[in-house]
């Protein structure tokens, strides 16, 4: 069950989270290429929605997966440990960084921030970078900051179609995520209002 959870809170966060971000870059350049703009800007009102949404999601099955984990321990010591690094001297470790991306969710409320695309994709990457990876890239910034120090090592070399492709995916299933919500949200309320 554990898995599960991870696996969908990482869904929602990584994909969907993530690939608004580069969906906001197609919208912003759609808006500035079509002379209509009421059917992409009801299409974004929706999106922009739906992350709103999913952010109170994700936030209630991250605390449900603290409480399955939970769950699942079998040692009484165990339970005592993780309750302990809950709720300890250092629990803001492990609390900030969800907490953080829950509120970050919610900045879509302020028109300011959803009205300009660069506000949205520097929303999106911030999914990306955890605290743990931006402690480890200024810790190794730090110490390798010499020109010298520096080596372009071919073994472990970034391939760009693996980018590419990757960044593709996010767009895509994104992108379906939204027209499903968008037109899904448009066929129920044209029933409710034929059943009034």
């Amino acid at each position: 069950m554990t898995e599960i959870l991870n696996f969908i809170t990482d869904f929602i966060r990584i994909d969907i989270f993530v690939g608004f971000g580069f969906y906001s870059i197609i919208y912003f350049i759609l808006r500035a290429l079509l002379k209509d703009k009421t059917v992409l800007s009801d299409f974004d009102k929706s999106a922009v929605q739906l992350i709103i949404y999913l952010g109170f999601v994700w936030i209630i099955l991250w605390l449900f997966g603290i409480m399955v984990f939970y769950l699942g321990l079998e040692n009484e010591n165990e339970k005592v440990e993780y309750i302990n690094r809950l709720t300890g001297k250092y629990a803001y470790a492990i609390w900030i960084q969800p907490i953080f991306w829950f509120l970050l969710t919610q900045t879509y409320r302020i028109r300011f921030i959803k009205k300009y695309l660069i506000n949205r994709i520097i929303i999106s990457l911030l999914f990306v970078i955890t605290f743990e990876r931006f402690v480890i890239l200024v810790v190794t910034l730090h110490r390798d900051y010499l020109p010298s120090s520096w080596t372009l090592n071919k073994e472990y070399g970034i391939d760009t179609g693996v980018i590419v492709a990757g960044l593709l995916g996010k767009i895509l299933v994104s992108l379906v995520v939204f027209c499903l919500y968008h037109f899904g949200m448009k066929k129920l309320k044209n029933v409710v209002q034929h059943h009034v």
